[in-house]
């Protein structure tokens, strides 16, 4: 019984693992490797990013940790318990996909405006950058958009230094990111790992309220 347990449960994960592995590959998806061929791409073109880089990078994190938690589960099924090596790359896996987490949530992306926490995505500052120059082609100056069932009437000029802001703000977080990445990978033990502390270092969040008060 035990055996036929075993059989099923490895069946299982290795079908997992290779639809894992394939969703890293595939042509059709989501987080293929096509995506980052097609940033690359546009980045040598001079042309904008056509997905956003950082959640395409979280995802198949995710993926490939996943993948290694499924070969140390394959392992044990098997009888062969995993080296410290193996230990030590699941545990670095496991704290870089909680640093991807915490690099994508409010903790760190949201600033505030209307005394209320939001944010914009990257595909979110694409669109109205494009909004902005279509209004600005036929002479405009004012643009209201509205987020969250609230309107927010603002004009050209500072819609364009939101965004610069936001996007700035977003380069600093990103650096420090990166950061803790290469500081989780220098680590050489389990304890280290788990013990990192990767919330630290990240930049004050943006308070266009008071940045706009002060503006006047």
């Amino acid at each position: 019984m035990n055996e036929d347990q075993n059989f099923n449960e490895r069946g299982a994960l290795n079908a997992e693992r290779a639809q894992l592995m394939s969703s890293l590959s595939a042509n059709t998806s989501a987080i293929g490797d096509w995506k980052i061929a097609k940033i690359l791409e546009a980045r040598l073109l001079g042309e904008n990013d056509p997905y956003d880089l950082n959640t395409l990078a979280s995802q198949r994190q995710a993926a490939r940790q996943r993948i290694n938690e499924i070969d140390i589960e394959l392992k044990r099924l098997d009888g062969v318990e995993p080296t410290a090596e193996e230990l030590l790359a699941l545990a670095k896996a496991r704290k870089q996909s909680e640093i991807t987490a915490h690099d994508n949530s409010a903790n760190v992306n949201s600033f505030i405006i209307g005394g209320l926490p939001m944010w914009l995505v990257w595909e979110l500052r694409a669109r109205l950058k494009s909004s902005l120059e279509a209004i600005e082609a036929v002479g405009g100056t004012e643009m209201t958009k509205s987020f969250g069932g609230i309107e927010y009437p603002f004009s050209v000029e500072q819609w364009h230094a939101m965004i610069n802001a936001v996007e700035n703000y977003a380069d600093q977080c990103q650096k420090v990111t990166a950061a803790h990445r290469a500081a989780v990978e220098a680590l050489n033990t389990v304890k280290k790992v788990e013990n990192y502390d990767y919330t630290t270092g990240y930049p004050t969040k943006i308070n266009f309220d008071e940045m706009f008060a002060n503006a006047k």
